[in-house]
């Protein structure tokens, strides 16, 4: 089993954040880990280059103000906090938290208000079971356009270069990777997902590259936007291999340090 959750929590304190937080989140994940299970924390830390989870920064409903790159977060106000696990372990590690728990991230104190897992309750959450969802995409009638949201700054990585564009190679080379690192049903192989992403032609977009640094030594160029690619020149089995990963990214995230904050998607499903 996979799934999406978020996290409701409410600030107890007055503090501030770096305004690109997603370092400390990845702290507080292995945190979480290491209190559920040391032996599975250090199995993820030491052993796992795509770690099987995923996090989204701190977002609020109201405006949190922010100056010299930090945000300033008052007592009382609500937090969303959205993870993903990828595998059942790790899940698990993530609904043993309960309304009242109290993280500390830094200096700031939160509490949980609510788990919410019910996409029918708080959209982009809930829990999945790989085989089903791998039979599902492949008895399934499909659109032939693929809108993503790049909710989040993505990057790649091409040789020792950023690459902040969405070539679908890239796209859908890196979901394929993930799928097979978190031994997902399914016999996908990647580079026959990226010979078959080659031939996905851009129909539309709208975005922006921009600088994200998480700490001294870690930064990158990335981008964000939405993304059209037309699936029209593929076959019906590719068009469902396909979407199946753009499925899956909800949950894995796409590109480089999705365990620290980048790389959220959004799949832009028509009415």
């Amino acid at each position: 089993m996979i799934g999406a959750i978020v996290f409701e929590l409410r600030a107890l304190n007055s503090s501030s954040l770096l305004l690109n937080h997603g370092q400390q989140l990845h702290g507080l994940c292995f945190k979480i880990l290491e209190d559920f299970s040391p032996a599975l924390s250090t199995h993820i830390h030491n052993h796992m280059s795509i770690k099987p989870f995923t996090l989204a920064e701190l977002e609020s409903p109201q405006q949190i103000p922010s100056r010299n790159n930090r945000l300033y977060i008052t007592k009382g106000t609500v937090l969303h906090w959205r993870v993903t696990a990828l595998q059942d372990d790790v899940l698990q590690a993530f609904l043993s938290l309960q309304p009242g728990h109290i993280f500390a991230l830094g200096n700031l104190h939160l509490q949980i208000e609510r788990v919410l897992i019910n996409p029918e309750i708080c959209a982009y959450t809930g829990l999945v079971d790989p085989t089903d969802m791998l039979a599902d995409f492949f008895s399934c009638t499909l659109p032939l356009d693929l809108n993503i949201d790049f909710h989040s700054v993505t990057t790649f990585r091409s040789g020792t270069q950023d690459y902040p564009w969405p070539l679908p190679e890239f796209v859908f080379g890196s979901l394929a990777d993930k799928w097979t690192a978190m031994s997902m049903p399914g016999n996908i192989s990647a580079k026959q997902v990226r010979d078959t992403a080659a031939s996905i032609l851009p129909l539309q977009w709208q975005g922006k590259s921009c600088r994200i640094t998480l700490s001294s030594n870690r930064s990158a160029t990335g981008f964000v936007g939405q993304f059209t690619y037309s699936l029209a020149h593929l076959s019906s089995t590719d068009q469902q291999l396909i979407a199946l990963l753009a499925a899956y990214a909800e949950f894995s995230g796409v590109g480089r340090w999705t365990a620290h904050g980048l790389g959220q998607v959004r799949i832009k499903r028509n009415s």
